[in-house]
């Protein structure tokens, strides 16, 4: 099935095999995380970034706790301010990890675009890293007329987490933007049947992944941690999804998305031929990357300019 993939993740995949790339649950969490600040996939292009009027690391204090956060200020930005998660699988990843695709929303969605560095498992196990992100949307509803929710992988499935408690606690968000999201712990879908060894992301890092967020004792089937059991997700904000063809959690996102539209929540979804999991990093060598990129940042453009009338 390796023929359905875009020439360009094929090479990826030879070239990570010529190198020996071991798989992260092969490796220890410090391992995994060396690694994927190394991986090809995470680098940025620096020529290729757009300007920005400010981009500035802070933190935000709750408590005794200390949330790392950059801020990505874009030339003449609108007043919304969109929070973005980043991936990782909760183990993994950090303000750098995301922060090219940061950079490049920014400037698409003319609005500020905060990255939060939640606390990671093994060592902050569930629910730490989303009382970090639901702690940054009180702390960006507070200061903005407008809020959206940006994740990517685990970071789209704090996002979606955080959107279900915002209704719950009756918080409005100007949208809700989910590039393939983790959406449910069962990973027993038909796409993690194909696409769950040789396609980058591998059912069995999943496992650990999940291993590591989620350890004996946990009920994994909370909504808050797996969203696509909310019971009934009529009210969530108007969604963005963008999934990739070759993706083990490629299904989980069409459920989601499914059950999105049926519930009347106003949806866009891409699915994306030939992409893995994790392409939008791609998107300075990708045009389909691009493409989708660009959707998603006037999509994200219209519900700021929708939330503030």
């Amino acid at each position: 099935m390796l023929n359905q993939l875009h020439p360009y993740f094929r090479e990826i995949l030879r070239l990570y095999a010529a190198a020996g790339r071991p798989p992260y649950h092969q490796l220890t969490p410090a391992e995994a995380r060396a690694q994927l600040r190394s991986s090809l996939l995470a680098r940025s292009s620096p020529a290729t970034s757009p300007q920005l009027a400010l981009v500035a690391d802070e933190q935000l204090c709750v408590g005794e706790r200390v949330i790392g956060m950059r801020r990505y200020l874009p030339p003449a930005a609108g007043p919304g301010v969109a929070l973005y998660f980043h991936a990782g699988g909760w183990v993994l990843g950090d303000l750098d990890t995301g922060d090219a695709l940061c950079r490049r929303l920014a400037v698409l969605a003319g609005c500020e675009v905060v990255s939060i560095d939640y606390r990671l498992a093994p060592e902050h196990p569930w629910p730490a890293a989303l009382e970090d992100a639901w702690d940054a949307l009180l702390w960006a509803n507070e200061r903005s007329p407008a809020v959206a929710l940006v994740g990517e992988s685990a970071g789209g499935n704090l996002a979606a987490a955080c959107a279900i408690r915002a209704r719950e606690a009756g918080i409005g968000l100007a949208g809700l933007l989910l590039a393939y999201p983790v959406l449910d712990h069962a990973c027993d879908t038909d796409s993690y049947h194909s696409f769950g060894e040789g396609y980058l992301l591998t059912a069995a890092d999943m496992a650990w992944f999940w291993d590591h967020y989620c350890p004996p004792g946990t009920d994994r089937a909370d909504p808050w941690i797996s969203p696509l059991r909310v019971a009934d997700p009529a009210g969530l904000p108007p969604t963005f999804l963008c999934l990739a063809q070759c993706d083990p959690l490629r299904d989980e996102g069409l459920a989601f998305a499914h059950r999105l539209a049926v519930a009347g929540v106003p949806l866009v979804m891409h699915c994306e031929a030939g992409m893995l999991h994790g392409y939008l990093s791609a998107a300075d060598q990708l045009a389909e990357a691009r493409a989708t990129l660009n959707s998603a940042g006037s999509w994200l453009a219209e519900r700021m300019r929708a939330a503030l009338g």
